[in-house]
């Protein structure tokens, strides 16, 4: 799932058995895109957050799967200034 994500927004990556490699990205920075949690909880905060410092917007498909471990993270995430929508 990680690895999708990065691919989902520009960046080059190796999927290996017990990690990654990641090469960057095409245009030397990740951009806007739109990636899927597959449901999982850790998936949706580590994009969010991975998505407050890019410059074009992060859709995460399934965002809700936050419910699971941390209800209130959004809330928690717009308090430290990150920035969501709901769609």
């Amino acid at each position: 799932s990680v690895c999708d994500g990065i691919a989902a927004l520009g960046g080059q990556v190796t999927e290996l058995p017990d990690g990654m490699i990641l090469f960057g990205s095409t245009g030397g920075k990740l951009r806007g895109g739109a990636v899927d949690s597959h449901g999982d909880h850790r998936i949706v905060m580590a994009f969010a957050v991975l998505a407050s410092v890019l410059d074009e917007p992060v859709t995460i498909i399934g965002a809700e799967a936050v419910n699971k471990s941390y209800p209130a993270f959004f809330d928690h995430f717009a308090a430290l200034g990150g920035k969501f929508e709901i769609v």
